[in-house]
């Protein structure tokens, strides 16, 4: 469904940004995208998402991403205002005779009609038959390949044509055009959904279900990325004893920095911190970041470690 994003600063004076007060564990969190979509949205640049990304040399998943960070740390509110879209409907398109002849004359079409009808549990009307006939005969799935998310989306309590219908559009377009790529697929699903029960548990939030920012994360740790539990966990203990609680976007930056390594075992993990060089300042290893940090120790807006002590 189309989001349309209004991107609100927090803090403002006329044509001034107030940032807020943020300890320098915060600041060494903020990504160098972070940072460029904070200073986008105070100069008051188009905050339609892919617009934005495109201006900062972002992908759309990473923009999304540094402004749940942000709104997380405080700084920015998102409001979300889903767009209606106009419904395209394919219950239309062929007429009786058209399905008639396709029950008739081909077998894979009758398939589908006869797998569908048993698993739904019900005499397909009209409709539905329109319906089954569009994403065989428009979109061109291969029969098992409809049968299979039908089969997928009752399991899961969906028995509505509709809901089948936009399921199976949305498995086609994330590139799923076999029935082996949808077993493959719902694998992943299940491992992704058990590896997040885990982390349920592991940070304190039992039954309760994830909430929208929450899965954010842990579909892109357990779903894009495939990490293994295990490295997210050691993430989790690395998270909780810098910062003293569950700060899911500084899990986040350790996870991605871990990921665009290569890493995805523990072990390579502790050997990749241990191999880090220790910097002077903050120990941030973001260039971009460490940067600022200087530069607002500089001003006396920070203290370095030393003063610290």
């Amino acid at each position: 469904m189309t989001v349309k994003r209004t991107i609100k600063l927090l803090s403002s004076v006329e044509d001034y940004f107030i940032m807020p007060k943020m300890g320098a564990e915060t600041l060494k969190s903020l990504t160098s995208a972070d940072l460029r979509v904070l200073l986008f949205s105070a100069s008051g640049g188009d905050t339609n998402l892919v617009s934005m990304a495109e201006a900062l040399g972002l992908t759309a998943d990473e923009a999304e991403r540094a402004l749940e960070r942000l709104e997380n740390f405080g700084i920015v509110s998102v409001k979300e205002e889903k767009v209606k879209k106009v419904k395209t409907s394919h219950t239309s398109q062929y007429d009786n005779e058209e399905i008639a002849d396709a029950m008739d004359g081909d077998g894979g079409f009758r398939g589908i009609v006869s797998f569908s009808s048993d698993k739904l549990e019900k005499q397909l009307n009209r409709n539905d038959l329109n319906t089954l006939y569009a994403l065989y005969d428009y979109y061109g799935m291969a029969p098992d390949l409809i049968c299979g998310i039908v089969e997928y989306c009752v399991s899961v309590g969906k028995r509505n044509l509709s809901y089948i219908f936009n399921t199976a559009l949305s498995m086609q377009a994330d590139g799923i055009g076999s029935y082996e790529e949808l077993e493959g697929h719902l694998k992943a699903k299940r491992t992704a959904d058990g590896k997040s029960g885990r982390f349920r548990k592991l940070c304190g939030i039992g039954n309760r279900e994830l909430t929208t920012k929450e899965r954010t994360y842990t579909d892109r740790w357990f779903g894009e990325m495939r990490l293994s539990f295990d490295l997210v966990k050691h993430a989790y203990e690395i998270t909780v004893n810098n910062t003293g609680e569950v700060a899911l976007p500084y899990m986040s930056k350790i996870l991605e920095k871990w990921h665009a390594k290569g890493i995805k075992t523990v072990e390579d993990a502790n050997s990749y911190e241990a191999q880090k060089p220790k910097k002077a300042s903050y120990g941030g290893e973001d260039p971009e970041i460490e940067e600022l940090l200087m530069a607002a120790a500089q001003k006396g807006y920070l203290k370095t470690k030393q003063e610290e002590q």
